[in-house]
């Protein structure tokens, strides 16, 4: 089973708040198929219960349809890879990049992977009529303006890749409008220094290819070929927009 056929049971129901402590977790069930078991480390209180629990569902599953991890391998896990260090006990330690620096540096956590995952699945499900979400991995590629970095007004337009390498993302600062065209003002990086100049911006990179991100002070709106993309009510999209114009409208009130 792959991940994006149980993602349907990620996230589902609202989770208990858990002690803002390093908790460790383990699977149970890959020792059933004479494999090691699968160790896994939670910081941030912020990660629901079930997601972890989603996390070492996966893991078995992949084992139990007869895939063999070991020590030094990689395993990717929505958009992020991870890779497998092997700990006390017989167990496969999960470890991510720290997303704080380039080139990667792999700690001993979970935290970014399931917090990444969660809110780019909840971008996409927000969207009406439903797609699904369509990873890439941060080792893949994309095309970004110059002033990535700084850029506040931002159209992110996903293409269908290329090649393997490839994202398919393309990342436009709409204030540079009238060089929009200049192949000077753009270059290619990796999805991961883009996550680590601009985490803001992880959360929208499941979103398919033949669709735009726009986001222009405090509206973001998802675009499609022909019209905008509307947002389910109550959804993380809609609920993200109405604390950012709130944002928007506090900070005129104070200047004013």
């Amino acid at each position: 089973m792959s991940l994006r056929s149980i993602l349907s049971t990620f996230g589902r129901k609202p989770a208990p708040a858990r002690p803002d402590t390093p908790s460790v977790h383990a699977t149970s069930r890959c020792k059933l198929y004479g494999h090691p078991e699968f160790q896994i480390r939670v910081s941030n209180s912020a990660v629901p219960v079930e997601d972890i629990s989603f996390l070492l569902q996966f893991f078995e599953q992949r084992v139990a349809r007869g895939e063999k991890f070991r020590g030094g391998e990689s395993l990717q896990v929505g958009w992020m890879f991870t890779m497998l260090e092997e700990g006390p006990a017989g167990f496969l330690r999960v470890l991510e990049p720290d997303m704080q620096v380039v080139p990667v540096r792999f700690v001993d956590s979970v935290d970014n992977t399931l917090m990444q995952l969660r809110n780019q699945k909840d971008v996409v499900e927000s969207l009406s009529p439903s797609i699904a979400p369509d990873f890439p991995s941060l080792r893949q590629s994309a095309v970004v303006h110059v002033n990535y970095q700084e850029a506040r007004r931002i159209l992110l337009t996903r293409n269908d890749p290329v090649n393997a390498a490839d994202s398919g993302w393309w990342l436009s600062d709409l204030d540079d409008e009238a060089r929009l065209e200049d192949p000077a003002r753009f270059m290619k990086t990796s999805l991961y220094q883009l996550g680590v100049h601009r985490p803001d911006l992880i959360q929208f990179l499941a979103v398919p290819a033949g669709l735009q991100v726009a986001v222009d002070g405090a509206r973001i709106s998802v675009l499609g070929p022909v019209q905008e993309v509307q947002q389910i009510p109550g959804s993380y999209l809609s609920e993200l927009n109405k604390a950012r114009q709130s944002a928007v409208s506090a900070g005129r009130s104070s200047a004013g």
